[in-house]
């Protein structure tokens, strides 16, 4: 095959009944409800119910939780017929994304556009690619997809990047075409310009899922002041310039993070004045603020995702609900919070439940004015509401009498 290997099917079996479950299309299978096999990482596999009926094609991986990822439903095998389709199709879906004004945008998310493992995201002419995990890594043929964005003609691509994760001794190659912007590649969000170190920085090099709630703060932040908390390089912040804020204050922990933040601010030719970029843990930033009694119109505070897996959400739970609650106590009587998880194990309901403790606990009440998760170019399978992982909620604060 030529996007992806195949040598011969291996058959894994279900050990309890899940075939209502794979049938409405829900494509992952864990470990714990699959017979071990001792095969390599990728192996193309053919789900097996407990009872011998084929559920699903895919691809096994023997040494993770994830274990099975399905890539059709049904005894369907999977061929390049299909991978090619899923990509135009993913790419059609999206091209209307590209105008003058907006040079980015996501072009595969993975179960999204039913090429499990498989992450793309466009930025002005370079591609992203990332593969999830070694069995993706093992199952796909990257150069090939990388051949396959040089060579259709929906979109403009002069460069296809491989990213590993940043931990990784080697983080990323170029697959096909040329680029010498990659530690420096700017390009236009919604009319906003950004600058990223796509070679070291997280993802695949920006937060694109907050493209519409970064619009929406710009439409809101005229003549206000703007706290942004875990602001990495300064998305909310930029946006909230050019909107017109008054003050807008950055705070990440990350030194580098914090450079990028006055390079956007600056490439967007907004008041060096109205923008300061501390370097401090979140944390320790609002108890000092706290004990400081600084007060914004506009607080905006979205960690990074802290329930990595589904042990961790407890825990995960309670760090969400301090740093809201004390973030909350930073905003004006009638001004506005923001609250956002990137967090896939925490469910919608779950996180509104975290919101209304951190209320609570902070003594607030709050008016839900607006929440929204992840844009259209981050589509997941309706069965699959794990991939379902970002909430946004806008609200207006008051204080408890």
């Amino acid at each position: 095959m030529k996007y992806f290997n195949y040598d011969k099917a291996q058959r894994i079996k279900l050990t309890r009944d899940l075939g209502k479950h794979i049938k409405r299309g829900n494509p992952w299978v864990f470990s714990d409800a699959v017979e071990k096999v001792k095969v390599p990482e990728g192996t193309y596999a053919i789900l097996m119910s407990h009872k011998s009926e084929i559920l699903a094609h895919g691809f096994y991986s023997p040494s993770i939780n994830l274990a099975f990822r399905m890539l059709n439903l049904g005894d369907k095998k999977f061929n390049d017929t299909e991978v090619v389709t899923r990509l135009s199709r993913a790419i059609s879906l999206k091209k209307h994304l590209l105008t003058i004004d907006n040079k980015c945008f996501r072009i595969l998310n993975g179960e999204g556009d039913e090429l499990p493992g498989v992450t793309a995201d466009y930025y002005q002419g370079t591609v992203v690619l990332k593969l999830d995990g070694s069995a993706s890594e093992a199952f796909w043929k990257k150069e090939e997809l990388a051949n396959y964005f040089m060579e259709q003609s929906q979109i403009p691509v002069k460069c296809v990047y491989f990213k590993r994760k940043n931990r990784e001794e080697e983080k990323g190659m170029i697959l096909a075409g040329e680029s010498d912007t990659l530690n420096d590649h700017e390009f236009l969000e919604n009319s906003v310009k950004f600058r990223t170190n796509i070679i070291d920085a997280a993802k695949t090099g920006f937060f694109l899922d907050q493209r519409e709630n970064r619009n929406f703060i710009r439409s809101i932040a005229k003549d206000k002041s703007l706290l942004n908390l875990f602001g990495y390089t300064g998305g909310f912040s930029v946006y909230a310039g050019l909107g017109g804020a008054s003050r807008v204050t950055t705070v990440d922990i990350a030194p580098a993070a914090i450079k990028a933040s006055e390079v956007n601010w600056e490439i967007n030719l907004l008041p060096s004045e109205k923008h300061e970029a501390i370097c401090v843990d979140a944390f320790e930033f609002v108890q000092e603020a706290q004990k400081e009694k600084k007060l914004w119109d506009i607080v905006i505070t979205d960690p990074p995702s802290f329930a990595p897996n589904a042990k961790a959400v407890e825990t995960a739970a309670e760090a969400y609900t301090k740093i809201f609650a004390d973030s909350l106590k930073l905003v004006k009587d009638g001004g506005f919070f923001a609250a956002s998880s990137c967090s896939g194990h925490i469910e919608f309901e779950a996180f509104l439940n975290i919101v209304q403790d951190a209320l609570s606990k902070s003594r607030r009440r709050g008016k839900v004015l607006l929440i929204k998760g992840q844009p259209e170019d981050h589509p997941f399978p309706f069965a699959l509401p794990e991939m379902r992982y970002l909430k946004f909620v806008y609200m207006q604060v008051f204080k408890d009498l």
